[in-house]
């Protein structure tokens, strides 16, 4: 039998990682805000700080709700858990921890290069003065604590069936093409 070269990664761990890369993505995407206004000739005041932390924790307030509901639909990790099949075939590894810091720095690089790549161009549309450093910097840290919560409900699904859920995959960007369970291991 052919092997197929895929790796076992947690699901669970897979959305708790992504969750944990949008956040701290937002937090980096702050301090960028703060270093651009910063380079200005206005300087940081305290009406930019007001702005910028101000709507940063009302679009965060507005938003996560909205993603809750709006992702819960088709874009949380646990919408995938009926689509999960049991593993069959050749005894597949799990990632490594290797895999795993490769992964997370990647993650972390897309998602800071995009996101450094939307704050530039709303600060370019819609000026200086922090609020669109908030909206983006709330927004993707009301994401990241979106899909966190969910962790919580893969762990319990998890709990509740017997189960361990996996992407099988070589990288996890084929997270959704293929998601396995396995039972969970007695304690």
């Amino acid at each position: 039998m052919a092997v197929t070269g895929e790796k076992l990664w947690r699901y669970a761990s897979l959305a708790r990682l992504w969750s944990w890369t949008l956040i701290g993505v937002a937090g980096l995407l702050l301090l960028l805000s703060i270093a651009l206004q910063a380079g200005t000739d206005e300087g940081i005041d305290l009406r930019w700080w007001a702005a910028a932390l101000g709507i940063t924790g009302v679009t965060g307030v507005i938003c996560y709700p909205l993603f809750r509901v709006w992702l819960r639909r088709t874009a949380l990790p646990s919408v995938r858990l009926p689509q999960a099949v049991r593993a069959t075939g050749p005894r597949r590894l799990e990632a490594t921890p290797r895999d795993w810091r490769r992964w997370a720095a990647f993650t972390a690089l897309v998602l800071l290069v995009g996101g450094g790549a939307m704050l530039v161009f709303l600060v370019g549309v819609l000026g200086r003065g922090g609020t669109a450093e908030g909206v983006v910097v709330g927004m993707i840290a009301a994401w990241g604590a979106a899909t966190l919560e969910d962790v919580r409900r893969i762990r319990a699904a998890e709990a509740a069936e017997g189960r361990r859920y996996f992407a099988a995959c070589r990288r996890p960007t084929g997270v959704g093409n293929h998601l396995v369970w396995l039972p969970r291991r007695p304690a």
